[in-house]
């Protein structure tokens, strides 16, 4: 079984300086899991959101993807005790600065490991510009634990976090 838990902070530039950049700076990269779907799917993902019109507030929903060899921008291939999870980066996805439009590995879990990916990005419109942030836990278990990301650190870790000015 594959557990996702993607956590999205959004915000514009009043959001960036003090006070409203401490409450943006406290939504969590790790959250307790919502109750164990049943049946049990391939893939389980627990969404999160925190939006700077909300006061970040967390808005929170789970959902059970068609695929089970993509999620988002992630795409998946399993081979027995092994998830091999790969990342392609798109502009309109995850906004400025450029990070390599294209797909590369980011890593391998083998049964029962968990991995954390975090990127973040600027977008501009008509309306100015705007923010978004993304930490995202994977999993891949035998069995599902609501406090899966929780009780231990990741055994691998990408951060394509990167200075937004």
């Amino acid at each position: 079984m594959i557990i996702i838990q993607h956590i999205t902070t959004l915000w514009t530039k009043k959001s960036r300086g003090m006070p409203a950049a401490a409450k943006r700076n406290a939504v969590p990269h790790r959250l307790l899991l919502p109750a164990e779907p049943r049946p049990q799917p391939s893939i389980f993902v627990h969404q999160v959101s925190a939006e700077e019109q909300t006061d970040f507030q967390l808005q929170q929903t789970t959902l059970i993807p068609t695929s089970e060899a993509q999620y988002w921008s992630f795409q998946f291939q399993q081979q027995a005790d092994q998830l091999e999870v790969w990342f392609t980066f798109s502009w309109t996805e995850h906004g400025a600065p450029d990070r390599g439009s294209y797909t590369r590995p980011l890593f391998n879990l083998k049964q029962n490991q968990t991995g954390a990916f975090s990127i973040n990005g600027r977008f501009s419109s008509d309306q100015g510009q705007h923010y978004a942030s993304h930490s995202v836990n994977l999993g891949f278990v035998d069995r599902f634990h609501d406090n899966l990301f929780l009780t231990q650190a990741p055994e691998h870790s990408v951060n394509l976090r990167a200075h937004l000015f």
